[in-house]
């Protein structure tokens, strides 16, 4: 790498995909992720990098061609032949488990007609643009292109998207790792759960 630098990642925006380097003469550069070379793991504030710097079309400095120094590199040959699918833990379950049981709850309220014929094709629409913003997400993380914003993903999922979503986010093996994200999830599944189960009790009815 001509002209290389060494420096810190100090600021990153994990969501948005972006951040900053401040090099070891103290300058700062902006670093965008389509700028980082593939590593196995996601860029972390404290990451020891090196880079090329060059003026930004705004005047700013950019780093350009950054290597984050100690990180696994994403084996090309191995992403073709496919990785071994890692074992199912207690959360793979619970997700899995967590959809079901929103299906039951839904089914059964459906079946002692204590829930409108609507109300399914509410679960099943939100489900499916759920699953699909979790699969752009996937995809622009990936590629380093502009991400889907957390809150985006949890609006969807509030407004009856959540069994679709934990099924992404299981069958993508995306955010699964990030605990806030998955404390937000599990309260949007209780909401729910709580909400189909007193439409079940007859506890709330519609109309």
């Amino acid at each position: 790498m001509s002209g290389a630098r060494n420096g810190t990642l100090v600021q990153w925006n994990d969501e948005r995909g972006f951040g900053f380097i401040r090099a070891d003469d103290g300058e700062r550069f902006f670093v965008h992720i389509s700028d980082i070379g593939r590593i196995a793991t996601r860029p972390r504030v404290g990451d020891a990098v090196r880079f090329a710097g060059r003026p930004g079309r705004d005047g700013r400095a950019v780093a350009g061609q950054v290597v984050i120094l100690g990180a696994n590199p994403v084996n090309p040959s191995a992403a073709r032949r496919g990785a071994p699918p890692p074992k199912a833990g207690l959360r793979d379950y619970l997700r899995f488990g967590a959809v079901g049981v929103i299906g039951l709850l839904l089914l059964a309220a459906l079946g002692l007609d204590r829930a409108p014929p609507w109300l399914a094709g509410v679960y099943l629409g939100l489900g499916l643009l759920s699953g699909l913003a979790y699969v752009a997400d996937k995809r622009a993380a990936e590629a380093g292109r502009w991400r889907v914003s957390e809150l985006r993903l949890h609006v969807t999922d509030l407004f009856g998207g959540i069994a679709g979503g934990l099924l992404a986010q299981q069958l993508l093996r995306h955010k699964t790792a990030k605990t806030s994200f998955a404390i937000a999830t599990a309260a949007i599944w209780l909401l729910h759960a709580g909400l189909l189960a007193s439409l079940l009790l007859g506890a709330v009815r519609f109309g």
